[in-house]
């Protein structure tokens, strides 16, 4: 990192703009790699329980409450949002709960997280292929994650030691020094 620092302090003033292109960059390959982590180890533990359990089908669909998940709030988000799940988990709903949508306001909230918990989710046959490619662990590890944030460290330090000689290589090219 101090490479690339000083890399980037030792600029000319025409190249400077590159400085800002790379810091945007950085922040973006950090973000991917946190949201891959996050995706692939936080939500995927959940996804690979069912799967591992074998709930391929409404029979044996597993209640949410009878998991070590039932307060991971990640989980319950993905679950509750239904975009992260929508494309592989299916759930089958408790009788006797109360409608959420036509409660407002705290009674809402305890009725959505009710029906959460003591819902049976399970993942069909059809689709655990999908659900076992997008949730795997295959790939993807704190040390693949630090080890793509290092290598992009060291592309942008390197782009920066030889930005500066191209540009002034093609000034001198096409004569605009």
């Amino acid at each position: 990192m101090h490479i690339l620092l000083s890399a980037i302090e030792n600029l000319p003033d025409y190249t400077k703009n590159v400085r800002l292109i790379i810091i945007c960059m950085f922040i973006g390959v950090v973000a991917a790699a946190a949201i891959s982590l996050y995706h692939k180890l936080v939500l995927g533990s959940f996804i690979r329980f069912l799967l591992d359990s074998g709930a391929t089908d409404p029979d044996g669909a597993i209640v949410l409450s009878s998991t070590k998940f039932e307060k991971n709030l990640f989980v319950r988000s993905a679950i509750k949002n239904g975009r992260t799940y929508g494309s592989v988990l299916r759930s089958v709903l408790p009788e006797g709960l109360p409608d959420p949508s036509s409660l407002k306001g705290a009674d809402r909230k305890r009725a959505e997280n009710a029906v959460i918990s003591s819902s049976a989710y399970y993942i069909p046959e059809e689709l655990r292929y999908r659900a076992d490619n997008i949730f795997s662990k295959r790939g993807t590890s704190i040390g693949a994650a630090a080890f793509g944030v290092l290598l992009f460290v060291l592309v942008a330090a390197v782009s920066l030691l030889v930005v500066p000689g191209i540009v002034s290589m093609m000034s001198e090219l096409f004569g605009l020094s």
